[in-house]
C-alpha cells in the first residue's frame, strides 16, 4: 500500500495499522507456537495506577506481526518505510544521505542502493561471526546488534550460508552471554533491546528466535529491571546516574515498542507509572535553553562527559515515543509543547521512523518548576519556562551501581551556563584520577568531614584501594547487588541518604536531606542539608553537621568552571554570562579559600589529558570554621541574579538569613519559616508531591 505525500501522519498511522493485518486465510507465522500475541500484563485504572491514563498509541499492540514473514521488518516492512518515505519526504531526504547501518538499511528498503553500499556492514557482520562467541561488557550487545540488523536490512543480499552462519553464532550466544545483567545498570537495558531485536529479525528463520525473545522480556526486563523501575520508579526516576540513564532508558523504550507493535507484549504497562512519570522527570531534568547543535544539554550526574554529542538527543526520543503510547494524556499535550527538529542525522532518522503528529501543546508556563523523583532521592528545579531561567538539581538517594559517585547532598547551579558545578572527568574507570578523586566527595557540592587514618578500600571492581583520604562519604559496599529482592535484602547497606523535605510552591522550593547514612559513623553523627530556593534566583543553603569529635575539620564545597573572586565571606563565579555571588554567613570568621585542581591532603590526581579536559571545572571553594567543633552550621546565600543585601538572623533557637525583604529561618532538625511581603510560610519536614511525582 503506498500512501500519498499529502497524508497526514494521523491517517498515515491508522493506514498502516490496517495494511498490516494478514488477509483471513492467510496463517502468520511467528516466532514460534508459543509466542503470545498479546501479552500485557493487565489492564484497566487497577493496573495502571490512579493518576496513570490507559494507554492510546496509534499503532496497535501486535499490528506488525504479518511483517514476520518478510525483510526488513525490524523498522516496519517495505511498504511501511517506502510510505513514510513518501509521508515524511524531508526526514527521509536528510536520513537516505547517511552512510551508517540504519540509514543505508532503510534507503535500501525504500528505493535501493548499490550493492558496493551493503558490502561493508556485510563484511563487518561476517567479522563479528569470524570472531567466535564473545562475552564481553557492552562489546559483545553491540556487535550482536550490528549482525542482526545487518541479518534484517540485507537479508536478500546474504546468501543462505551468510544467514545460517549468522543464526549460529548468534544463537552460541544464549549461553554464553551471561555479562551486563543487572537490575540497576545501563547495559541491561541495551541488551533487551539487542535480544528482541534478534529474536524478531531471525524469526521464522531461527528454531531458536523464541528464547531470546523470552530471555530478553522475562529473564532480563520482567525478572531483573521492571521489578527495579516498579519498586524505585516513582517520579520517573531510574537507577543508573543520569548519563548513562539517558542512554539506556532511550534503549529500552526501542526495544518495548518493538514488542508491542510485533506480538502485542506492552513491557510499558509493568511499570506504567515510570513510564508515564519519566515524561514529566525529562521536562525539568535538563538545562534551561539549548547547547550545542542546538539540542538539549545536561548535568553529567556521575560517570560520563562534559561533551556533548548525539547523546543529547535520547531524552527527546525516548519523550516522544512514550507521549504517543500516552497520547491524548496531559503529560503528552506538555511534551508536545517541548517539540523541535532534531539536531542532526541520525536523530532525524529517528524522527522518520518514530515521531508523529503530536498532541496540541500545553501551555508550558502552567506545568511545575519542580520535579521529584523520590525512590531514586532526585530533585530538578527551574526559576521558570524562559530559556534564561535558573535551575537546580539536588540528590540524596541509595546506592546502586558504580556509575554513581560519593555525592549525597550534592546540588548543582545553572543560569546561562554551569555555575556551581560538579568535577573531575571520566577518562578511566580506576586510575587513581577516578578513584582518588571523580567519584570521591571532594568532587561534589558537599561535605568533608577529615578523620585522620580513614581509608577507602576494594573501589569499584573490588581490586584496588582508594590513594587518598578526602574526608569524604564512605563505601560500605564492594559490588552492589544486582537484583531488587538481594537489594532489598542488603539495604542498609547501600542507604546513603534520605529526602525528608520537599515542598514546591510558584514562590519557592523548599527541600532536604538527610545525608548522613552516607559518612562512616565513626566521624559523623548529623549532616543534614536544607535549600530553599526563592525564585527567581535566589538560594538559602543551609546545613547542620555534626562530628562525633571536635577535631574531625570539616569543610564545606563549592565547585565551579573559572576562577571565583574572593571578597571576605562573598565569593563570585562567572561563566560565559552566568554569574553566581555566594555569601557565607555561618560560620561566622570562617576561612574562605579557592583551590586549583584535583588535588587535597598534598596531593593532586590529574588524569592523562583527553577531550574531557578542557571543558571539565577544576576550581572549588573551601569553607571551613574557625575553630574546632563537634557540632557547626554552614549557611549560605546564593544570587544568580542581581545580588540583594544579606544578613545573618538569630530568633531564640532559630538561625537563617534576612535576604533584602525576605526572611528565612531555620529551627530542628528538619523546617523553619519562610517571611516573604509579609507572609509568613512554615516549612515542613514531609513530601508534598504532586499527580506526577507519587
Amino acid at each position: 500500500m503506498i500512501v500519498a505525500a499529502g497524508l497526514t501522519l494521523a491517517l498515515l498511522a491508522t493506514s498502516l495499522v490496517l495494511c498490516a493485518a494478514p488477509p483471513p486465510d492467510e496463517e502468520i507465522v511467528l516466532l514460534a507456537p508459543r509466542l503470545r500475541t498479546a501479552d500485557t500484563g493487565g489492564s484497566g485504572a487497577a493496573s495502571q495506577g490512579a493518576d496513570i491514563p490507559r494507554p492510546a498509541p496509534r499503532i496497535a499492540g501486535g499490528a506488525w506481526a504479518a511483517t514476520l514473514k518478510e525483510h526488513p521488518r525490524l523498522y516496519g516492512s517495505k511498504a511501511y518505510l517506502q510510505a513514510l518515505a513518501k509521508a515524511k519526504p524531508k526526514e527521509y531526504n536528510i536520513a537516505r544521505t547517511g552512510n551508517w547501518l540504519q540509514a543505508v538499511g532503510i534507503a535500501n528498503a525504500v528505493e535501493g542502493v548499490p550493492r558496493e553500499k551493503i558490502e561493508p556492514f556485510i563484511a563487518t557482520a561476517k567479522k563479528h561471526v569470524a570472531a567466535g562467541v564473545t562475552n564481553a561488557h557492552q562489546d559483545t550487545h553491540l556487535a550482536l546488534t550490528e549482525v542482526a540488523l545487518t541479518y534484517d536490512f540485507f537479508y536478500d543480499a546474504l546468501s543462505p550460508e551468510d544467514r545460517s552462519a549468522m543464526i549460529a553464532w548468534l544463537n552460541g550466544h544464549l549461553a554464553k552471554f551471561t555479562a551486563d545483567e543487572n537490575a540497576f545498570h545501563n547495559s541491561t537495558l541495551s541488551k533487551i533491546e539487542c535480544f528482541l531485536q534478534i529474536a524478531y529479525a531471525t524469526a521464522n528463520d531461527n528454531p531458536r528466535a523464541m528464547e531470546f525473545r523470552d530471555y530478553a522480556i522475562k529473564k532480563l526486563y520482567e525478572g531483573l529491571v521492571a521489578p527495579a523501575l516498579v519498586e524505585f520508579g516513582a517520579g520517573g526516576g531510574y537507577t543508573e546516574c543520569g548519563w548513562y540513564t539517558r542512554g539506556c532508558l532511550w534503549n529500552l523504550v526501542k526495544g518495548l515498542e518493538m514488542a508491542r507493535r510485533f506480538d502485542g507484549y506492552d513491557g510499558f504497562a509493568k511499570a506504567p507509572r515510570f513510564f508515564y512519570q519519566r515524561l514529566a522527570y525529562e521536562m525539568l531534568e535538563g538545562y534551561p535553553g539549548f547547547g550545542e547543535y542546538g539540542a538539549e544539554h545536561y548535568a553529567v550526574e556521575g560517570d560520563g562527559a562534559n561533551t556533548y554529542g548525539g547523546h543529547t538527543e535520547y531524552p527527546r526520543e525516548l519523550r516522544t515515543v512514550l507521549a504517543q503510547y500516552y497520547r491524548g494524556s496531559e503529560l503528552a499535550r506538555f511534551v508536545a509543547a517541548k517539540r523541535r527538529a532534531g539536531s542532526n542525522p541520525q536523530v532525524r532518522l529517528m524522527d522518520f521512523l518514530y515521531e508523529e503528529d503530536p498532541d496540541p501543546a500545553a501551555d508550558l508556563r502552567t506545568f511545575p518548576l519542580a520535579h521529584a523523583a523520590t525512590g531514586i532521592g532526585k530533585v530538578y528545579a527551574r526559576s521558570d519556562w524562559s530559556d534564561d531561567a535558573t535551575w537546580l538539581r539536588f540528590e540524596c538517594g541509595p546506592y546502586w551501581n558504580q556509575h554513581q559517585h560519593f555525592e549525597a547532598g550534592n546540588f548543582e547551579i545553572f543560569r546561562h551556563e554551569p555555575l556551581a558545578t560538579e568535577s573531575g572527568e571520566y577518562s578511566s574507570w580506576g586510575d587513581d584520577h577516578a578513584l582518588g578523586y571523580l567519584i570521591r566527595t571532594i568532587a561534589h557540592n558537599c561535605i568533608l568531614v577529615h578523620m585522620p587514618g580513614e581509608k577507602w578500600i576494594q573501589m569499584r571492581d573490588s581490586w584496588k584501594d582508594a590513594p587518598g583520604n578526602d574526608g569524604g562519604q564512605i563505601n560500605k559496599w564492594v559490588w552492589p547487588k544486582g537484583n531488587l529482592p538481594e537489594f532489598l535484602a542488603n539495604r542498609e547497606a547501600y542507604h546513603r541518604g534520605d529526602l525528608v523535605a520537599y515542598d514546591n510552591r510558584p514562590e519557592f522550593l523548599f527541600v532536604a536531606g538527610d545525608c548522613t547514612p552516607a559518612y562512616a559513623p565513626e566521624k559523623l553523627r548529623q549532616w543534614v542539608r536544607q535549600i530553599v530556593f526563592l525564585r527567581p534566583g535566589t538560594f538559602v543553603i543551609f546545613d547542620r553537621v555534626v562530628s562525633t569529635r571536635p577535631e574531625y575539620a570539616k569543610t564545606w564545597l563549592l565547585h565551579m568552571m573559572n576562577e571565583p573572586e574572593i571578597e571576605g565571606a562573598k565569593v563570585t563565579i562567572a561563566n560565559g554570562p552566568g554569574r553566581l555571588v555566594s555569601h557565607t554567613l555561618l560560620p561566622e570568621r570562617a576561612a574562605v579559600q579557592k583551590v586549583y585542581g584535583y588535588t587535597y591532603g598534598g596531593k593532586t590526581y590529574d588524569p592523562w589529558p583527553t577531550q574531557e579536559s578542557p571543558p571539565a571545572p577544576k576550581w572549588r571553594i573551601e569553607v571551613r570554621p574557625p575553630e574546632p567543633r563537634t557540632d557547626d552550621l554552614f549557611l549560605h546565600v546564593m544570587f544568580t541574579g542581581e545580588p540583594e543585601p544579606v544578613e545573618l538572623l538569630r530568633k531564640g533557637k532559630a538561625v537563617g538569613a534576612r535576604i533584602g525583604q525576605a526572611e528565612v529561618l531555620f529551627e530542628g532538625k528538619v523546617g523553619g519559616s519562610l517571611r516573604v511581603g509579609g507572609k509568613k510560610t512554615p516549612l515542613k519536614a514531609g513530601l508534598k508531591l504532586n499527580e506526577y511525582e507519587r
